[in-house]
């Protein structure tokens, strides 16, 4: 079931609208106006300031989670009001925005859950690590495997994500060093392709939906 997030608006906004609706495929999101009655207790409250009329009902949440959505200026003048509230400045960032909720919906077992994404293409790593991997798991990039390497002398993640394909250092090279070590050694890694016709054991196609990848890496991880 997905986590409630209470969404306060009193005037359409492009910006924030459209930011709900992405946040839409993670969170269940209640929408209502500042004057609205709550059927239920948030955990985590969304305040587009855009026209905002009253600040009286973010501020009976007690315990609840705010942060305030707008310009720097709006917010700037809202924590006046709004009393230890944190805020994503417009533009925003949906990416920023999903890590930063579903870390704080997440459970504790979810949040020790580490995944090392090696990758010299900087597309795949923002791809995987903000549209799927970040609202789930701890995601540490590396942008190559010299990189992550180095990563690897001062963390031990719970799994591995290893391009195939790298130049100077390839996933198969990379993997041979993660082996060689005692210290990383039974760390599962699985290999990422985009090419459909390679014989590889452990191995997850990048093109597959991201969904199905989201699957695949929960699988591995409950062992």
């Amino acid at each position: 079931m997905k986590e409630k997030v209470l969404y306060i608006s009193d005037r359409p906004s492009m910006g924030a609208d459209m930011l709900m609706r992405k946040l839409g495929d993670t969170f269940e999101i209640t929408k209502l106006r500042s004057g609205d009655e709550v059927d239920f207790t948030p955990k985590i409250v969304l305040v587009n300031l855009a026209g905002l009329e009253s600040f009286e009902r973010v501020n009976s949440f007690k315990g609840a989670k705010i942060f305030l959505l707008g310009t720097q200026a709006e917010i700037d003048a809202a924590k006046d009001n709004i009393k230890g509230a944190d805020s994503f400045v417009r533009p925003f960032n949906a990416g920023e925005i999903l890590e930063k909720l579903t870390g704080l919906s997440k459970s504790d077992t979810e949040a020790q859950k580490t995944i090392l994404l090696v990758d010299d293409d900087a597309v795949m790593i923002r791809t995987l690590r903000e549209g799927l991997l970040s609202t789930t798991y701890k995601v540490i990039p590396a942008n190559g495997g010299a990189n992550a390497l180095k990563i690897l002398e001062r963390a031990k993640p719970d799994l591995i994500l290893l391009d195939y394909e790298m130049p100077e250092m390839n996933g198969p090279q990379v993997l041979e060093k993660i082996k060689a070590n005692p210290k990383t050694a039974d760390i599962p890694v699985m290999f990422l392709t985009a090419k459909t016709d390679v014989q590889l054991e452990g191995h997850m196609l990048k093109t597959l939906p991201l969904k199905e990848i989201k699957a695949i890496i929960k699988k591995i991880l409950e062992g």
